[in-house]
């Protein structure tokens, strides 16, 4: 019997945090690694005790994050047999026991005719910031979004404000996409691609008595403020803006 306590979590900068972010001055646990098998995130001690008490509970933990299928089997989340379900490519797709969901699959599917083509998407965007001369990153990840990484120019704040100027002038002609921020990088995400929408699907299907939302950055409170309860990392961009207000 499914337990009726859902736990969605972003992963990283919530739960893990790269090499570059982590303070190994604390004890720390691998949590992920690069496809060439080098270490590349990981927990804090205390975090991934606070995991393994959730999943002794049986509380039903939801990886919920834009790590792609492949970048997700990367992190030890996938290989724990108590967690049945993942929400990845920012609710994009929905794992159950390792496997795609087809229902959901097929909803998005169905979303997705409806908007501009994502390879014609990147192809014009690309050729924007080649005109631009920007050195930067474009990727079409696996046609959910496009990711625009600053990652030659990690510490220079002017180039990342340009990059990200650059990327609102052309969202400004199409209307079906926005802006996704977190540090160095970027993405150029559809309207019908949140994390919200999954978790609601979840939460619509499974019933749960009471769901946690946890996450770092701004847009995880769309689908935060699905749930009952949040929890939220220190030094976070929501932690930092409530802080603001």
């Amino acid at each position: 019997m499914l337990n009726r306590l859902f736990f969605f979590s972003d992963i990283d900068d919530t739960l893990i945090q790269t090499k570059r972010k982590t303070d190994f001055a604390q004890n720390t646990i691998v949590a992920a690694y690069t496809k060439e098998g080098e270490e590349s995130s990981f927990f804090y001690e205390g975090v991934k005790l606070l995991i393994d008490a959730l999943l002794k509970e049986n509380i039903t933990f939801i990886p919920t994050t834009a790590r792609n299928i492949d970048s997700y089997q990367r992190t030890i989340f996938y290989n724990e047999p108590k967690i049945k379900y993942a929400i990845l490519n920012f609710g994009g797709t929905l794992l159950v026991n390792h496997e795609v969901d087809e229902e959901w699959n097929s909803i998005m599917k169905q979303a997705y005719k409806k908007i501009a083509p994502l390879e014609e998407v990147e192809k014009n965007i690309r050729e924007v910031i080649e005109k631009a001369n920007l050195n930067v990153v474009v990727k079409n990840i696996d046609n959910y979004y496009i990711s625009i990484h600053n990652k030659y120019n990690t510490d220079n704040k002017e180039y990342l404000s340009n990059v990200k100027s650059l990327i609102e002038e052309f969202l400004a002609q199409n209307d079906d996409f926005y802006l996704y921020e977190n540090d160095n990088s970027f993405g150029i995400l559809p309207h019908i691609l949140n994390k919200k929408f999954a978790v609601e699907y979840m939460i619509d299907l499974h019933k749960p008595l009471l769901c946690l939302g946890a996450g770092d950055n701004l847009s995880d409170l769309d689908f935060m403020n699905s749930t009952s309860l949040h929890v939220v990392p220190n030094n976070s961009s929501i932690h930092k803006t409530r802080l603001s207000h």
